[in-house]
């Protein structure tokens, strides 16, 4: 009786095991294929143009240089939430990786440094997600213009030492004075000042004036010895 219970017991106990264990299998299988699925879901193209006020999809801003001379290329995304990429630039036969990364002002641009491109040739860009490698993004561009960076202003040192005043000087303009000034009269030969009433003018030193008519001058008074 008791190992009839003993096997009846471990009977119960496979089978409990036995269903497990497909569960499980099933459930890796089941894993398994969706993800094989989803690895089949394309992710769809876009063709890249330059930018305009109807894109709506990943679009090249401009192309520029760096301080290394090195090719920049400006992109304007979608939205912010665009997934991170990297850059495949192919001229004359030569393929370069571009670096992207985004603007830390502006988390809808972002900037793919890698070898220039010169002036009047085509590039073939393709953008390619850092996670998985996955193409997004391709287009054709002719480079007929660069932006090129411009060097930022130094601060001007301003110095602490007094500059020499300077003095005032004379423009050569006459100066004009309140004080009236008195106008000479020219002289006239022959002619003499009046003088006011009751006044006369003494004769010069050793002239002698003649009297009036009709009067004589006194002698002089004669001194006699005593």
């Amino acid at each position: 009786m008791k190992n009839k219970r003993t096997f009846i017991i471990l009977g119960a106990i496979g089978l409990v095991l036995f269903v497990l264990f497909w569960v499980a299998i099933l459930t890796l299988a089941v894993k398994f294929v969706r993800g094989l699925s989803a690895d089949k879901v394309e992710v769809p193209v876009v063709e890249m143009t330059l930018c305009d006020e109807d894109s709506s999809d990943l679009c090249v801003v401009n192309f520029g240089t760096n301080s290394l001379n090195r090719m920049v290329i400006n992109f304007l995304l979608p939205d912010e939430e665009y997934a991170a990429f990297y850059v495949k630039a192919k001229s004359r036969d030569t393929v370069g990786v571009y670096t992207c990364e985004v603007d830390e002002s502006d988390s809808t641009v972002a900037r793919c440094t890698g070898l220039r491109t010169p002036l009047g040739e085509t590039i073939d860009l393709e953008v390619y997600t850092t996670d998985g490698d996955i193409l997004i993004a391709h287009g054709t561009f002719l480079v007929s213009a660069v932006a090129i960076p411009t060097p930022n202003s130094l601060p001007t040192e301003v110095s602490t030492e007094e500059l020499p005043t300077e003095e005032p000087f004379a423009t050569g303009e006459p100066s004009v004075t309140d004080e009236p000034f008195v106008t000479e009269e020219p002289f006239i030969d022959g002619e003499t000042t009046p003088l006011p009433e009751g006044e006369s003018t003494p004769p010069p030193e050793g002239e002698s004036t003649p009297p009036p008519e009709g009067e004589s001058t006194p002698p002089p008074e004669s001194s006699s010895p005593p």
